[in-house]
């Protein structure tokens, strides 16, 4: 039986273990694990099996390209620094996807709701029968002519759970003003908390990508190095270093899966109580740091700093020890990136096409000895 065959008559049987690998195991830098495994492990011991096999180079992919007239490819390079980017930006839709099911959302925060003001449910009835019954209260203070502010508790509230409260009914007022109807100004007020508790969550931390290799095609590609125009920085991992101790800290890798994790039940608890760093991390394993398998080739690695309003976006990273250019870029600005390497004593490389396998490869030569690009610069002048 030939290779074809032995495909045609096991279709199924191979179809069916590579959806049970897909949808039981992941990829960790490289490395097969088992899903639910790495699901079960915390903070500490991911940490610690991560920066176990942390790679010692790291490498960013530049576009080169100029932006509202600024070129932060370059300014990257001379400053030695790293964007911390916001993932609502990134190409990939799934990508930071810290999302929670609206309709289990909107129940428990009725349920919240009715427990602040003293009304009694029970949690067999429908989302529907718990809204009807808070709205229900809501339409006997309006006829009764009872003051809102009134609607929720005060003997055990926070000062978190008060403005809550505050800004609840003064939504709830706005669009009450709006639609004449009480039941759809409650469903309005539940919509805009959600929208700000998702913008909250995935605007709590700020990013930067790396990667472990300056020879990915696709990498080169259009949305990291303007299809091959681009460059590459290569930073080398410095963990002794007490310099860089934060940013070794809270570098990790990608976890790459078929499977998402619904923690929606886990998040909502972050929405009633005060956020702990088991939250966060939480947040960002389940977050930040999963990854659709189709981006497999990228094998990255994540920089997640805690967004605040006193925070740099461009941050210092470790030192950059090589600087890869690619065969599309032009004279002009080869010679630019060339010039500060030298300036820093960076050392660089070029990188081309391999003609035997669909790869890139360093340069044999360094640009300033290769004739192509030494002809080039001339013609400019």
């Amino acid at each position: 039986m030939n290779l074809n065959e032995f495909l045609q008559s096991n279709t199924e049987q191979l179809q069916s273990l590579i959806l049970e690998f897909l949808n039981n195991q992941c990829i960790i830098n490289g490395q097969v694990y088992d899903l639910s495994e790495i699901e079960r492990i915390g903070y500490d011991t991911f940490s610690f099996v991560s920066k176990r096999n942390m790679p010692v180079k790291l490498y960013k992919y530049f576009s080169n390209k100029v932006e509202d007239g600024i070129n932060y490819s370059i300014q990257a390079l001379k400053n030695n620094t790293v964007y911390l980017q916001s993932p609502v930006h990134f190409d990939d839709v799934y990508d930071s996807d810290i999302g929670v099911d609206f309709s289990i959302y909107e129940r428990k925060r009725l349920i919240e709701y009715c427990k602040r003001s003293n009304i009694d449910i029970i949690l067999t009835m429908s989302t529907e029968e718990i809204k009807d019954t808070f709205v229900d209260k809501i339409k006997k203070m309006i006829t009764e002519n009872i003051n809102l502010d009134l609607l929720f508790n005060t003997y055990s509230t926070t000062e978190k759970t008060f403005l809550e409260n505050d800004l609840f009914i003064k939504s709830f007022l706005v669009h009450l003003s709006k639609e004449n109807d009480v039941f759809k100004s409650v469903s309005k007020v539940l919509i805009d908390e959600y929208n700000a508790f998702i913008d909250f969550l995935k605007s709590s931390f700020r990013i930067s990508c790396f990667t472990t290799s300056p020879y990915s095609q696709l990498m080169w590609g259009v949305s990291y190095a303007d299809c091959h125009r681009g460059f590459c920085v290569e930073y080398t991992v410095a963990p002794d270093n007490e310099r860089y101790k934060s940013i070794y800290r809270n570098l990790f890798p990608v976890i790459y899966s078929k499977k998402k994790t619904d923690i929606s039940e886990k998040l909502l608890e972050m929405r009633n109580n005060e956020i702990s760093i088991e939250d966060m991390w939480r947040l960002h394993f389940h977050g930040v740091l999963r990854k659709s398998i189709d981006w497999i080739f990228q094998n990255e690695w994540r920089l997640i700093i805690p967004d605040s309003k006193n925070l740099n976006y461009n941050i210092d990273f470790f030192p950059i020890t090589k600087v890869f250019l690619v065969n599309r870029m032009s004279a002009l600005k080869r010679k630019e990136i060339i010039d500060i390497c030298n300036e820093k004593n960076i050392p660089y490389i070029g990188v081309k096409k391999n003609l035997h396998t669909f790869e890139m490869e360093e340069c044999e030569e360094k640009c300033e000895n290769c004739a192509s690009f030494i002809n080039s610069i001339q013609e400019l002048r």
